[in-house]
């Protein structure tokens, strides 16, 4: 007997969970299947020599940038460790919404880009002019685009990071199409480019035909140059994440 239609979750279990509530709650009838594949497992980076110097001297910047949920949930208790009450006179940004959640849940007054990314963050105004400022980003050991901190530069900045976590990629040694039928698989959700290209590698070319979902046009244009031919860019906040994927299951139903 054939499997209903597939939608794959290629995130952590946490955000997984949080995803699957919300289309429950939304469409208790969605008759798709939800699949699980997490793509990486986060873990936390206790700071080395500098970056505990750093922590001690957060009262130094003006500037803190989290660039991710896993950059607060990981460097925070860190922070914290350091500064029972935080310093005066520091400027906190987020990166999208669950970021500022996790924020708003500590108390800690915040900005946030209207354009979930890098280049939204560089479009706020408390960053525009910042020659001789002190800017610490938060991120994973692993780094990634360096184009916030290379404009922050441009711009007069002295920028700093403070890892704070490490990404390790699963493997599935099991097969990665246990219990799943290739070609019931429509929709897949896919956060970053660096899990769009490790999903290829473990799916293989079966996954191409699957309908993505990402969050910006830098992931759809290499989504496009990996061989996707059907791929959605949305705003990567749940709320959003869920119109989509009922819009496009709905869609599919039907056309039957």
């Amino acid at each position: 007997m054939n499997q209903p239609d597939t939608l794959l979750l290629t995130r952590s279990e946490a955000q997984n969970n949080r995803l699957r509530a919300a289309l429950a709650a939304r469409a208790p009838e969605l008759r798709l299947r939800i699949a699980e594949r997490p793509l990486l497992d986060v873990s936390v980076e206790p700071l080395d020599p500098v970056g505990h110097q750093r922590a001690l001297d957060l009262d130094q910047y003006d500037h803190l940038i989290f660039i991710s949920q896993n950059a607060v949930a990981m460097g925070l208790p860190q922070l914290a460790d350091f500064w029972p009450q935080w310093p005066l006179g520091l400027t906190w940004y987020g990166v999208g919404p669950a970021t500022g959640d996790l924020l708003a849940q500590a108390g800690i007054e915040h900005h946030l880009p209207l354009d979930y990314s890098s280049e939204g963050l560089l479009a706020l105004p408390g960053l525009a002019s910042i020659r001789g400022h002190k800017v610490l980003i938060v991120r994973g050991l692993e780094g990634g685009r360096e184009a916030l901190r290379e404009q922050l530069l441009a711009r007069g900045a002295k920028v700093d990071y403070l890892p704070v976590y490490h990404r390790n990629w699963r493997s599935y040694p099991e097969g990665f199409w246990l219990d799943l039928e290739p070609s019931r698989l429509r929709l897949a959700v896919v956060y970053s480019g660096a899990s769009l290209a490790q999903l290829l590698q473990l799916a293989a070319e079966p996954v191409l035909s699957v309908a993505l979902i990402v969050p910006s046009e830098r992931i759809l244009t290499l989504a496009k140059q990996l061989g996707f031919d059907k791929v959605h860019v949305v705003r990567p906040d749940d709320e959003s994440v869920v119109e989509r994927i009922l819009a496009l299951w709905r869609m599919s139903e039907s056309q039957g």
